[in-house]
């Protein structure tokens, strides 16, 4: 199946964006191959600089780095120690959560990090053996920027060859036992369920703290492929939506309707209308799903008094259109003006992560739900958006106790996720 060509702002991508802070000290590692740039991408003569402009600003800090910028290093591994997981064989939003937990304690062991392989999970809608018809390796590249990866994080392929063999399999994951206490060089873990599973929010994880430390390592390392990104702005601009001018609707359906929704208000399209009206009224609403639902569109236009409703769930897609359609999904909501999840959805969470690190959710802003019926997780949960200071604000200035008191308002309503008391939880 070809793949779908798609125009690329390549010039937005020379601009780049700037690492935050240094993270550690400057890694030697030599980079592996390098096989991101396989991809052939169609001219960008049909597009002006301010449209170029317009998207390189609406996905911030998800861009890879410019051409020409300096990145250094999170740390300097120790010599031949390093950490294998497996990604959890799931959707990708547990596949990339697995990914991210990985690279964490990688990074908090100094280790140098393998780079798994990528299976055939069941989000992905087409074979695997399709990516390396496409010029696409079958591991975490195939959906982040390679060279900025590797601007970064020390790591090899996982078909390097280990030397010395000194290797051991943990009969616990990172989270139940932290990888620093073995003495082995390689560690290498399995994705089976149970305590080698290897899947946790790592914004939410107790041992990885100071969390923004490890979001800024995550943020600096996992930068989106610009084809990617691409895919996504072009799809906006095919149905007339422009960076911060809609708002953008989660809502999972599927497989949580036979778990999670069953029996609760989300598959009442009256109710998820009305309740979501205060924050669509009068605004164009996109609408994200797995499943349309055409009641539900004319529900949100005719009781919670949008003006425009967009979904394109129904529409057919081949090729690579369709194999990453989940990631072009996500990456459409980042430029919304606000965002309405599917509360536990680690898509949901997935797309709160990505528009943190675009600049699209600015910390402080509480999450919004299409229902108040489910309580998401908190600090120190695997499924949760990340703890509260990743996304809000944590203050600790003598201010503290009327900022908590204009929050406990904000925290009331019911499209909120925590209370005031959550809030400020150590």
């Amino acid at each position: 199946m070809k793949l779908a060509c798609v125009w690329v702002v390549y010039t937005y991508f020379k601009l780049g964006f700037a690492v935050a802070a240094k993270l550690g000290q400057r890694g030697s590692l030599k980079d592996v191959n390098s096989t991101q740039d396989r991809i052939e991408l169609p001219s960008e003569n049909n597009r002006t600089q301010d449209q170029a402009n317009k998207w390189k600003f609406a996905f911030g800090k998800l861009a890879p780095y410019g051409p020409n910028e300096v990145v250094e290093k999170a740390y300097e591994p120790l010599p031949n120690k390093t950490l294998y997981a497996e990604a959890e064989a799931c959707g990708f939003n547990n596949v990339r959560m697995s990914w991210e937990i990985a690279i964490c304690y990688s990074y908090l062991t100094r280790r140098t990090y393998r780079i798994p392989d990528l299976y055939q999970h069941f989000g992905m809608q087409v074979p695997l053996a399709k990516f390396a018809e496409w010029g696409l390796p079958s591991n975490l590249f195939a959906y982040y920027d390679e060279r900025s990866f590797k601007k970064v994080i020390p790591s090899v392929l996982a078909s390097a060859p280990l030397l010395p063999q000194d290797t051991w399999a943990p009969p616990e994951n990172m989270i139940l036992h932290n990888p620093g206490d073995y003495t082995q060089l390689n560690l290498v873990y399995s994705s089976k369920r149970g305590p080698t599973r290897n899947l946790w929010q790592y914004a939410a994880d107790k041992h990885l703290v100071p969390h923004n430390r490890y979001v800024q390592l995550i943020e600096s390392a996992l930068r989106v492929r610009s084809d990617l990104l691409d895919r996504a702005a072009k799809l906006l601009e095919e149905h007339g939506l422009e960076p911060g001018k809609y708002v953008a609707i989660h809502r999972r359906r599927g497989d949580f309707d036979q778990g999670y929704n069953k029996g609760m208000r989300i598959l009442d399209d009256d109710f998820v209308a009305k309740y979501v009206e205060p924050m669509v009224k009068g605004r164009t609403v996109l609408i994200v799903t797995d499943v349309p639902d055409k009641d539900f569109e004319d529900k949100l236009l005719r009781i919670s008094n949008a003006t425009r409703v967009v979904c394109w769930a129904g529409k057919e897609r081949f090729g690579a259109d369709l194999a990453f359609a989940p990631q072009v999904d996500m990456l459409a909501a980042v430029p919304a003006s606000s965002f309405i999840g599917t509360p536990v959805s680690t898509f949901s969470y997935g797309i709160i992560r990505w528009r943190v690190q675009a600049g699209t959710h600015k910390k402080g802003t509480p999450l919004s739900w299409v229902t108040p019926d489910v309580r998401v997780g908190g600090d120190d949960d695997w499924n949760s958006p990340g703890a509260a200071e990743t996304y809000l604000l944590r203050e600790k200035s003598d201010e503290s106790a009327r900022k908590r008191e204009a929050l406990r308002e904000v925290a009331s309503n019911e499209t909120t996720w925590f209370t005031e008391t959550e809030l400020f939880s150590s």
